[in-house]
């Protein structure tokens, strides 16, 4: 037997390293601010070591950032070289002071580092930064301060032009910093700052202006009374230097007077010549300039003719009248109190008592529910034309999509009662005129066109008097249009929002107008204004097409809108889509809360899918995107927003992350909100309130209206 053996025979080759060693360490040096800097690691290593060897250099025991790639043409500062281990600082800062050493390691050895060398920077004789022209107030204590910078420290010195080094006693020139206690008018002038050392002598020229804030001379007392039909005078003189100007404005609201009555005189004065019941409001007097403002308000009270009582009797006068209308107020709201509580009784009792017939009618699924499909005539649209194949059967089938309640709607005799407040808002589509469209939303079409005045219905016309007053010209209004009357979902948000805004009447709320159904598709007529959305106009200042709100004008149209959504709030409406594109801003900057809801065109962008839903994610908080918990308080979050959007000109709510991950975030509330640079101050500890992630811990919109309008008097 022959046995053969294999053998296997593995080579393993082995690497031989030599240790390095430094032969030239770095040498401290004194440098030129602006120069270049050397330092030098000449090292021996091996031809098989060199490849394993690295250079590092540390600065105050740091590892230094530089470049290592020494054929780059793009021009470093600070750049390191393999060949020879030397560091170069091209340019040579006040910053690169400091202990640096050169450190080289070779695999399988200890890092050998090399002596220590100290980079000492000679720094250029500048200002930083210059002074600038100052403005100071007459008697105030003040401070202008000049700072220089060099190597030796300079030596700084103020002059006055005309005055040579003195001052006078009230000034104190201080290591560079002029002291005025207590500002006279002829400190007013240029000065000089000088900075010498051992580079030579600098200086930079300014002006100093002595100024005088708004004070106010005549002011009418608070409150004063007028008698209605005479005349009456506000008074508001100021003095300052400059000369300040005199702005009144009407409960917050800027030129918002009659000017055949109104008249502000050269002085300041408001001189209203014919006083109405309703000019009674604050009047707020503003004198501005240069120097500052200065605001102050007063309240006008209007007495009718035969309500006022002269001196001498007024006070016991007043005191019965008061009792008297006090003791009738009590006794009409108890009356009003149980005739409405008799009509409910009485309305419980009725829709309990159903007939048989109606009955079999709800158990069959014919109960008639047709506000939106029924004409003015209660004929459904093209009845009159039954001859028509399938037209009845669209009309049942039309009656089955459109009896979805209302989110206020809780019985069919709700339905009745929507019904009959549908017909007193019904108009003719045919006059409208020059639809213009000008985007899609969650209904269907949004247009624009023109209405006149004639054509509002008369139940509209007695709650809008301010809209509707003037010359007859066409109002401008918007035009919703719904297109998908199958959707129960889009039908009932589409009713909702029609019982609501029927319903409610505010200045700074869109009114509906009225409603189209003749035929479909229906329309639903809203108040549109001459400036159009708030999200275009923030957006038209941002890129310079339109001039940009001031502090005062951008708190001014929050508070608006706090005032619109604190009347929506107390009709328990909930608008889940508050944002600067759903609000509306007049040429007078009044701003209101509306519900144009383009959710297609053109604000595709700020919706986002979720779950079968299209939704404005970043105006929503936790609650209501991952709960379906829709409140006032998921509204008074997306208020926050809307600050956020006033004061960034209309720009999108952290631009810089996408949909998933703003999803993401709101999930593990790790959502770090932050107020714009330009907001208030107090503003922005409002604005945080707003974001709390607990939805109880939020404000309320009548504390919001109430801390604006603090906010903006402060202002």
């Amino acid at each position: 037997m022959i046995l053969v053996m294999i053998f296997i025979v593995e080579v393993i080759p082995i690497l031989v390293l030599g240790k390095p060693s430094i032969i030239e360490g770095p040498n401290s040096m004194a440098v030129e601010e602006n120069k270049k800097s050397v330092l030098t690691c000449l090292h021996d290593v091996d031809n098989a070591s060199e490849q394993y060897t690295v250079v590092k250099w540390k600065k105050d025991g740091k590892v230094l950032k530089h470049d290592y790639d020494e054929e780059t043409t793009s021009h470093q500062r600070i750049r390191a070289f393999k060949q020879n281990g030397t560091l170069v600082i091209y340019s040579t800062k006040p910053s690169d002071r400091g202990d640096y050493v050169c450190e080289i390691t070779t695999a399988g050895f200890e890092p050998l580092v090399s002596k220590s060398a100290t980079i000492s920077v000679i720094e250029i004789l500048k200002f930083s930064p210059p002074p600038v022209n100052k403005k100071l107030e007459l008697g105030s204590t003040a401070k202008i301060h000049c700072k220089a910078q060099g190597t030796p420290p300079p030596t700084i010195r103020w002059e006055k032009d005309g005055k040579g080094d003195g001052f006078d006693a009230h000034i104190a020139d201080t290591n560079g910093t002029l002291h005025f206690n207590g500002v006279l008018s002829e400190d007013k002038g240029r000065y000089t700052c000088f900075a010498s050392n051992t580079q030579g002598t600098i200086n930079v020229t300014l002006t100093i202006d002595v100024v005088v804030a708004p004070k106010f001379t005549l002011l009418s007392h608070n409150p004063t009374e007028a008698i209605e039909g005479f005349s009456v005078m506000l008074d508001c003189v100021a003095d300052g230097d400059p000369k300040p100007t005199i702005h009144w404005d009407k409960n917050l609201q800027m030129n918002d007077f009659n000017r055949s009555r109104f008249q502000v005189l050269d002085n300041g004065t408001l001189y209203i010549k014919e006083v109405h019941r309703e000019d009674e409001n604050n009047y707020g007097c503003t004198a501005g300039s240069s120097a500052g403002l200065n605001r102050k308000e007063i309240r006008l009270i209007v007495h009718t003719r035969e309500g006022y009582h002269p001196e001498g009797n007024e006070a016991e006068d007043s005191t019965v009248t008061k009792a008297v209308l006090i003791t009738m107020s009590v006794a009409t709201a108890y009356i009003i109190l149980v005739i409405g509580l008799m009509i409910w009784c009485r309305y419980r009792r009725r829709s309990r008592k159903l007939p048989i017939a109606d009955g079999a009618k709800i158990e069959n699924g014919d109960v008639d529910h047709t506000e939106l499909k029924e004409a003015p005539n209660g004929v459904a649209p093209g009845s009159s034309q039954p001859d028509k194949d399938g037209l009845k059967n669209a009309h049942k089938e039309g009656q089955k999509s459109d009896g979805t309640e209302t989110a206020h709607s809780q019985s069919s005799a709700q339905s009745k009662k929507s019904k009959s407040s549908y017909d007193k808002i019904l108009l003719s589509r045919s006059h409208l005129k020059d639809l213009k469209l000008i985007g899609r939303g969650e209904f269907g079409d949004i247009l624009i066109a023109f209405l006149p005045k004639s054509a509002v219905p008369v139940s509209d016309k007695r709650g809008s008097n301010a809209s509707l007053s003037g010359e007859d010209k066409d109002l401008t209004v918007m035009v919703k249009s719904l297109t998908h009357t199958k959707d129960e979902a889009a039908l009932t948000e589409f009713k909702r929002e029609i019982d609501l805004l029927s319903k409610v009447s505010h200045e700074n709320v869109a009114k509906l107008w009225g409603l189209c159904r003749e035929v479909e598709p229906h329309y639903m007529i809203l108040e549109y204004t001459d400036w159009g959305d708030l999200k275009q106009f923030l957006t038209a200042t941002r890129k310079g097409t339109s001039q940009s709100l001031t502090p005062v004008q951008s708190v001014a149209v929050i508070h608006h809108l706090a005032r619109g959504m604190e009347h929506l709030s107390a009709a328990r409406f909930v608008h889940r889509d508050l944002a600067a594109r759903n609000c509306l801003i007049t040429s007078t900057l009044t701003a209101k809360v509306a519900l144009p809801r383009l959710t297609k065109e053109p604000y595709s962008q700020e919706y986002c899918k979720h779950i079968n839903n299209i939704i404005p994610l970043r105006w929503l908080p936790y609650e209501a995107v991952y709960e379906d918990e829709y409140s006032t308080k998921s509204d008074v979050y997306a208020f926050a927003v809307v600050i956020l959007e006033v004061f960034s000109q209309g720009e999108l709510p952290f631009p810089k992350i996408n949909d998933t991950t703003f999803l993401a975030k709101l999930k593990e509330k790790a959502l770090d909100w932050k107020s714009h640079k330009n907001t208030p101050d107090d503003l922005q500890k409002l604005q945080e309130t707003c974001w709390n992630i607990n939805p109880q811990e939020r404000p309320s919109f009548e504390d919001l209206v109430k801390e604006t309008e603090k906010i903006l008097k402060s202002m």
